[in-house]
């Protein structure tokens, strides 16, 4: 890895860019795919390149885990001495120029822009065999699919709402700065392609030690995803297993450090490694968790912490510390890994995946098989959990709610209320109040709007193609 970086450095095709439109990328200090892809070495340091922007504070690396959790009801941002730092975002007072619209969708696709390059150029790379080919075009397909995954849940309406309404740009293929514009691909086939990425992945990629790359286990996990998403539960169920059969849940010891120290973390399917030589040192997760005066923003009430039995202890993530804040319980679930700056930053794990199938079990009516799946979360984190006996629609709140317990703060909640169709409510001590419905005007809020830029720079996307509400 530290080899590939090195080349990274010197090959570096992931340049700044003059093109105003999102999409379309031709950065001119970009080296050319001739020298990018002259040796599978240079192709693999591209790759590095890719991640390293995914790991942008503008994308997964900040915006989108953060954003993910104070747009649901279950965390807040602090009402003063934040610094502006998603305040709108919190307060669902969103418009289509607000950079938190805009960043994400700029990254994402200049990600998607990358993988895409890849994919294009790594069949021509000289002296590269078939299988050394077909693997990196598969982890390219894979963080593709990544990407995608995120912007279709945060810029369209849910797959349950609207299948074939408005998804996002599609597009498979390198695209330069004359090439013709594209308008919104549909839901239905935004989510088709993220499967045939994923499924080309697991077919041509194995499992490796190190979990900065997302590997085969990773795309079965994302296809787990996907299928939680699209509601096809056979599958969603038979990723998930796949994704953690041979992996361990995090121990009550590992679990303290296993947010901080990725070596510690057995139940790791991928993590992004955030550093601070390639990123800025406070534009991390745990500065805005851990108690750094000026960015510790992120807050919980008396109202979420009910929701954890006093044996749990995923209870301890919390602390009330009043020179910090006198109202709210400071949340301490990550740390900066040995030096402020430095964060491992998990972003899928064993412990979601038995949530998954435990969810997709229980709507096909296999309870016993639910009830197993979510137990196993439940009783590593609470020595006196009691198995549940619910069944049917009673079982599936069981598990949804364990999903709160267990994967908050690591950017779940806002996409589990769009996608199960939930009514929204904020109660306790939130200072920005909610509460609506599916049938309810507000309910737009839940997806954001398309950037202006996009709407202003591409010819094939107007007004009339914005999200409702905007």
């Amino acid at each position: 890895m530290k080899y590939i970086k090195q080349i990274f450095i010197a090959v570096m095709m992931l340049g700044a860019t003059s093109c105003s439109e999102f999409l379309e990328y031709q950065p001119s200090t970009e080296v050319s795919p001739d020298v990018a892809f002259e040796s599978l070495d240079n192709a693999k340091a591209t790759l590095v390149g890719a991640y390293d922007q995914l790991s942008s504070p503008y994308f997964d690396g900040l915006y989108v885990p953060i954003m993910n959790d104070v747009m649901g009801e279950d965390l807040m941002i602090n009402s003063d001495n934040n610094w502006g730092w998603f305040v709108s975002v919190y307060q669902m007072e969103m418009l289509a120029n607000y950079q938190w619209v805009t960043n994400p969708w700029a990254v994402g696709y200049k990600v998607i822009y990358d993988a895409n390059m890849i994919i294009h150029n790594t069949p021509n790379i000289p002296k590269a065999t078939e299988s050394e080919k077909a693997e990196l075009i598969a982890q390219a397909k894979a963080l593709r699919a990544y990407c995608y995954l995120h912007l279709i849940q945060m810029y369209a309406d849910s797959y349950h709402k609207a299948p074939e309404g408005d998804g996002v740009i599609l597009r498979t293929i390198p695209a330069a700065a004359e090439d013709e514009d594209f308008g919104r691909a549909s839901t239905q086939e935004v989510y088709d392609q993220i499967i045939e990425d994923l499924s080309y992945a697991v077919e041509n990629m194995t499992e490796s030690d190190y979990k900065g790359f997302l590997d085969q286990r990773g795309a079965q996990a994302l296809l787990a995803r996907t299928y939680l998403l699209t509601e096809n539960w056979e599958k969603a169920s038979e990723y998930a297993e796949q994704a953690y059969t041979g992996l361990s849940l995090m121990t009550v010891e590992e679990m303290w450090g296993g947010f901080m120290l990725f070596d510690n973390n057995p139940e790791a399917i991928f993590y992004l490694d955030y550093t601070r030589t390639d990123n800025n040192i406070y534009l991390s997760l745990p500065s805005f968790y851990w108690p750094e005066y000026g960015y510790s923003s992120i807050r919980a009430d008396e109202v979420f912490l009910d929701k954890f039995d006093d044996a749990d202890i995923r209870k301890g993530f919390f602390t009330f510390y009043e020179p910090i804040d006198a109202d709210n319980y400071l949340v301490l679930k990550f740390g900066h890994n040995e030096a402020l700056g430095n964060a491992h930053m998990i972003k899928i794990r064993a412990s979601e995946m038995y949530l998954i199938k435990a969810e997709a079990e229980a709507e096909l009516g296999n309870d016993e098989a639910a009830i197993e799946a979510v137990y196993e979360v439940m009783k590593r984190a609470n020595g006196g959990a009691v198995k549940p006996t619910a069944s049917g629609e009673e079982l599936v709140n069981v598990i949804l709610e364990e999903r709160r317990r267990e994967l908050f703060g690591e950017g779940f909640r806002w996409f589990d209320i769009k996608r199960r169709n939930q009514a929204f409510v904020r109660e306790g001590q939130h200072w920005a109040k909610w509460n609506f419905g599916p049938e309810d005007n507000d309910y737009y809020r839940l997806t954001f709007p398309i950037p202006q830029g996009e709407i202003d720079s591409n010819t094939e996307i107007n007004e009339e193609n914005q999200n409702q509400g905007y």
